[in-house]
């Protein structure tokens, strides 16, 4: 949906919203979210990111992890690049899923900024297979000049194939063979805690396959900005230098932090109640005339759900969002609306959204 739509709807605190990572948020919200922190604590300042709240961050997130360190980065982006520089270099090749955000979102940032290749694996596909990465690493050190892989790159939920996750037994093939073949590994885990959520492996199992992982500060957790690299020791000490190299080391982080670490708190909590509550939900709504739910193969958090062709999408979302109710009616000609699962959820029961549905739905049959 257009962000600037988002911005201009008339939503409430009450209000659930059906895609996006959370509900919108506002500098009016950060404001205030900064003013309940303040009302019940002091908030420790760092210098250009370094202590405060941000250590704070930092080794609350390793423990969350299983690693022994993390290094906050104003950006997933930024995170990414330098856990593909640091572990890659001085190999100037790295394997990365096509759909990816680090091959797709970057604008080629790490291969003109660090001169790095990417190598674009799987297609369309939500992930790439053993078999795909040992051709891609046999191709690597049979070709006219041998140009060796140093790290691979894992992307795990993917946003552009509808947050489908890669089954862990894959994952855990893949990174045993580059165990193997001492080729450094990555997670681009942003959405990481809701997957987890989803698929029930815990946090710190899909952390131990990897050498490094990247988790979102603002996706789930309610900071303006932020990204955590988790690593270990080693590899995440002096690692300021190199964010500092990038424009990386914001003069003053806290803010973001301190926002990051009360979005923490209960979020594992509300997101298991979140999926408990999802799962119930989904099968109301698969009872109700004109509309069929759907599920993707891999596990997410985004459900596809087809309505007949006599329902009018456009009158569905102004049905529903007249009842505090949010849904994304881009459907790019298909009647299939994809409802991504968040925390908002949790602000209204199942048997009252499943009576606006029903309600919203009867009027938005064509005649």
């Amino acid at each position: 949906m257009d962000p600037k739509r988002v911005k201009e709807l008339p939503f409430s605190e009450h209000s659930v919203f059906f895609y996006g990572d959370d509900a919108p948020s506002s500098n009016i919200q950060f404001v205030n979210q900064l003013k309940d922190i303040l009302d019940t604590r002091k908030m420790a300042e760092d210098n250009y990111s370094i202590g405060g709240e941000v250590l704070e961050l930092e080794s609350i997130m390793a423990k969350k992890l299983g690693k022994e360190a993390c290094v906050f980065f104003p950006t997933g982006t930024l995170a990414n690049h330098v856990a593909i520089r640091q572990l890659g270099l001085p190999k100037t090749r790295a394997l990365v899923p096509q759909q990816s955000h680090i091959y797709q979102d970057s604008g080629d940032s790490v291969q003109q900024l660090s001169g790095i290749n990417l190598v674009p694996l799987g297609g369309s596909n939500p992930y790439f297979d053993l078999p795909e990465l040992k051709e891609a690493v046999a191709s690597s050190m049979n070709g006219r000049v041998v140009n060796p892989v140093g790290v691979v790159v894992i992307e795990t939920p993917v946003r552009r194939c509808f947050g489908r996750s890669m089954p862990y037994e894959k994952m855990l093939d893949v990174t045993e063979y580059c165990r193997e073949q001492g080729i450094a590994t990555h997670l681009d885990g942003a959405r990481l805690f809701i997957a987890s959520a989803f698929t029930n492996i815990p946090l710190k199992k899909y952390s131990a396959l990897f050498d490094t992982v990247y988790i979102s500060m603002w996706k789930y957790f309610r900071a303006p900005y932020g990204a955590i690299l988790a690593g270990s020791k080693e590899f995440c000490e002096n690692l300021f230098h190199v964010r500092r190299t990038f424009g990386g080391s914001l003069p003053s982080s806290s803010l973001s932090a301190a926002l990051a670490l009360k979005g923490l708190e209960k979020f594992e909590t509300d997101a298991q109640s979140a999926v408990s509550q999802s799962k119930e939900l989904i099968e109301l709504l698969s009872r109700i005339p004109n509309l069929q739910v759907n599920r993707y193969e891999d596990e997410s958090n985004i459900i596809p759900i087809e309505f007949s062709s006599n329902v009018n999408l456009q009158n569905l979302e102004r049905n529903l969002r007249a009842n505090g109710v949010f849904i994304n009616p881009e459907t790019s000609g298909q009647n299939t609306v994809h409802f991504t699962i968040n925390m908002t959820i949790l602000r209204k029961s199942n048997q009252e959204l499943l009576r606006t549905f029903t309600d919203a739905l009867e009027t938005a049959v064509k005649s």
